[in-house]
């Protein structure tokens, strides 16, 4: 792709196969250093519409799901991170904090420190600010890394509409005016810090949502464990399995349910891809914490409508015999 001049926005799109490529330019664009992992099932895409000026740097990302962190080792970051949230929901980890990014927040990190972001399907507006003028202005400003600012009322407001309309002028800034611009960032963005009560209890509802999120993360990680229990999850996330369970009560499947259909669908994924052909009905049902392939293959009949040897003849025909 034809490299930009550094006033106009830079248009690229990302793959599985460069998610390296992502990081370096990151690093070379905004120097922010940080790392991009996907799951297989969910290879890893992104769109960026940057700008690169003198001092000012920002850019539109649409990303598919992944996770960000920070770089263990290599360059360090000389920026902070400030998001606006504009499609889907993050969440967000540094200093002992974490916080649920919805559309229309804003949250900060400073990528020099270790991190960590997840997300689903999103679309952040992110502008990348030196931190001197910050940390002169608010001294406690790493208190201030992973909470959630309403970009949608008051000062928040002000500074998402700021950094919405550096888009639109974006083609026609100059340096100078782009200079201006990057002056006055940290002092809006800091107005809109100040309006955080550091010592306000989150919410109830934002809480129980921040303990799901964390809980649907560990079962995806560990969905592989035969032994996964409620027990052994609520004693990951530091909770009682008494209330693990409450906080699944008003979905439509119960916790261990889910457990049962996550890994259900993992295997039928599998059985419908040509990639797995060479692995039997036995080996992928192991694989995916069962320990009776009899009984996965009533409860895949149960799911599907079809036995998992008839479901993989079905959708693998045409690609070779099993």
């Amino acid at each position: 792709m034809t490299q930009l001049q550094n006033q106009d926005i830079e248009g690229r799109q990302y793959n599985a196969q460069c998610p390296l490529r992502f990081q370096q330019d990151m690093e070379k664009m905004f120097s922010v250093g940080l790392v991009v992992r996907s799951e297989d099932e969910n290879p890893f895409q992104a769109q960026v519409s940057a700008y690169r000026g003198r001092n000012l740097r920002f850019a539109a990302l649409r990303f598919s799901p992944h996770s960000t962190s920070s770089l263990a080792v290599g360059p360090r970051s000389n920026r902070l991170l400030v998001t606006l949230q504009k499609e889907g929901v993050a969440l967000v980890q540094q200093d002992g904090r974490e916080c649920r990014v919805e559309a229309g927040d804003i949250f900060m990190i400073d990528p020099q420190r270790k991190f960590f972001i997840e997300t689903g399907e999103i679309l952040t507006h992110s502008v990348y600010m030196e931190p001197e003028v910050l940390r002169n202005l608010l001294p406690d400003f790493d208190s201030y890394t992973a909470r959630v600012i309403d970009g949608r009322h008051g000062t928040g407001a002000l500074f998402s509409g700021m950094l919405d309309g550096m888009f639109g002028l974006a083609p026609t800034l100059n340096e100078d005016t782009a200079d201006r611009i990057a002056e006055s960032l940290p002092y809006v963005f800091s107005a809109a810090l100040s309006g955080l009560s550091l010592g306000q209890p989150m919410s109830p509802s934002r809480l129980k949502q921040l303990h799901k999120q964390r809980i649907q993360r560990y079962i995806r990680d560990n969905l592989r464990d035969s032994d996964l229990s409620a027990s052994g999850i609520a004693s990951a996330v530091n909770l009682s399995t008494r209330y693990v369970y409450e906080l699944f009560s008003d979905e439509e499947e119960p916790l261990m349910k889910r457990v049962w259909s996550s890994r259900l669908e993992r295997c039928r994924a599998e059985l419908a891809s040509p990639a797995a052909a060479g692995r039997s009905i036995g080996e992928i049902a192991y694989y995916w914490g069962f320990n009776d392939v009899a009984h996965f293959s009533r409860a895949f009949r149960k799911a599907y409508g079809a036995s998992p040897r008839d479901y993989r003849y079905d959708q693998t025909k045409g690609f070779g015999s099993m």
